[in-house]
């Protein structure tokens, strides 16, 4: 089971971003490997340490050498040379994120000027134009920039042929 999920990740190329984090973080946590990216790495073990403590410690210890294995392994040469080396896989992890972050301004002027000029071609139906129209209201919304439903709606009938 633990080849299946990982042979669903998709190596990360630098234009698939989006798609590489959500196959890792579904692959990981399926392992059992997430624990290193939710949670910070535990206090050191010392002779005082409770059972708990060290069995704790050694199951981050091993979702963290996991993780950072497997993110390491699902990406191209070319990215693993740009991100900067780390023992810490949610630190690894922030990092490749922070390489590849879009300008969250520049996807909300793409979306917003996709959305004023759509215009149904005749290709397709009116139902699946208009859903289309949604899922970008959709995607706004979740940059949390929302379209009201009435300003969505006006759209649409703009977008429509006369």
């Amino acid at each position: 089971m633990t080849s299946l999920n990982f042979s669903n990740i998709k190596t990360l190329t630098g234009s698939n971003y989006k798609r590489w984090k959500d196959d890792l973080e579904i692959a990981l946590g399926m392992m059992d490997f997430d624990l290193a990216l939710r949670e910070d790495k535990p206090a050191a073990i010392t002779t005082t340490s409770t059972a708990d403590e060290i069995l704790k410690f050694a199951q981050w210890e091993k979702a963290n050498r996991m993780a950072l294995m497997t993110m390491r392994r699902a990406m191209t040469s070319s990215v693993k040379g740009g991100i900067p080396k780390s023992d810490s896989a949610k630190q690894f992890f922030d990092a490749v994120g922070n390489k590849f972050k879009e300008s969250e301004k520049a996807k909300t002027g793409n979306f917003l000027t996709k959305l004023t000029s759509m215009k149904f071609d005749g290709v397709g139906n009116v139902r699946e134009h208009i859903l289309k129209m949604s899922d970008i209201a959709q995607k706004l919304k979740e940059l949390e920039h929302p379209i009201t439903d009435q300003f969505l709606v006006h759209m649409a009938l703009n977008s429509l042929p006369a």
